[in-house]
């Protein structure tokens, strides 16, 4: 769901949450990691970071992007131990992510396959705000706002897109409070 009155919905207490894939789609890809970094008042206060052992072996192009292979994740927990986990920490906080759509079709999709209940939480898509509130940014992809701001972030590993993500949020919801 993206908001139409955004700035009306931007929280304090919140989940930042970011996945990596075995491709694009959901259908038939895989989640591999899933990051995830809870917020109460803007201040972080709990993390979840887990590798997930896919079904399949990991593409050669995804390691190269990422740097998860498949021997990091031949320990991993299984996709039917880390959906509940996730479930479970995102609690019914509003979710954060940067072009949520394709994260949490990955979530949807695997809630589906392994028939859980569906999430409801309500979510905000930082790509939305970063085109409202960073318009001199070259585009509005995560890896060149994490330039743009010149930030010490790594990249392609959830955790640290959620450390980005979450920077962007926080500058985005500084510059609409100052707007009203």
């Amino acid at each position: 769901m993206i908001y139409k009155n955004m700035e009306k919905n931007l929280v304090d207490d919140y989940v930042v949450f970011d996945l990596e894939t075995t491709g694009f789609n959901p259908e038939v890809c895989e989640i591999i990691e899933i990051g995830a970094l809870k917020y109460r008042k803007n201040e972080l206060v709990e993390e979840l970071s887990v590798l997930v052992k896919p079904k399949v072996k990991i593409p050669d192009e995804i390691t190269k992007i990422t740097g998860i292979d498949d021997d990091m994740v031949k320990e991993a927990i299984t996709i039917e131990e880390a959906m509940p986990m996730f479930i479970n920490f995102i609690e019914d906080l509003p979710l954060i992510a940067h072009n949520s759509s394709f994260d949490l079709s990955f979530i949807e999709e695997n809630i589906k396959k392994l028939n859980l209940p569906m999430i409801k939480n309500t979510n905000i898509d930082t790509v939305v705000l970063a085109r409202q509130y960073i318009p001199k940014a070259y585009n509005h992809k995560l890896e060149t706002l994490k330039k743009y701001f010149k930030l010490d972030f790594g990249s392609h590993r959830s955790v640290e897109d959620c450390r980005t993500t979450n920077y962007v949020y926080q500058y985005c919801k500084d510059k609409a409070l100052v707007k009203n």
